[in-house]
């Protein structure tokens, strides 16, 4: 039987390529006394990908960025550095590998209340747990 990876392992593989490629750091839970700039990495859920000879699975993760607000160059700046520091492959454990790592763009950009600038980045990982095979 094939193992689908967990949750836990491609949040952090995001994670740590998001730090290691921006130099700013990025959590799985934030909390209010983060200073920004920063990165939040959330997983939103995951889906079997169809495949007929391949097991793979959709992980959606959406990237939230904080910035400092006083117009929007800072916050453009980050979504810049993010986008970059993920065109290069997560590192996953094991033999499992990433076929597909896609943006899915920005979605929405906040002025949060406390000054701050709020952005919401998405991406799909399509991760390849094994072959199917008939028995």
């Amino acid at each position: 039987m094939l193992q689908k990876l967990s949750f836990i392992s491609v949040l952090s593989a995001v994670i740590q390529k998001v730090e290691a490629n921006t130099g700013l750091r990025c959590y799985d839970v934030v909390s209010k006394d983060n200073l920004v700039p920063y990165y939040h990495a959330e997983i939103v859920g995951s889906i079997p990908e169809k495949s007929k000879t391949m097991q793979k699975d959709r992980y959606q993760v959406v990237m939230h960025v904080h910035t400092e607000g006083n117009g929007s160059t800072k916050v453009f700046n980050a979504i810049q550095k993010l986008e970059e520091a993920l065109t290069e492959d997560i590192d996953l454990p094991g033999d499992y590998e990433v076929t597909l790592q896609l943006p899915t763009g920005v979605s929405q950009i906040f002025d949060e209340a406390d000054g701050t600038k709020h952005a919401v980045v998405g991406y799909d990982f399509v991760v390849f747990s094994g072959y199917k095979m008939k028995i």
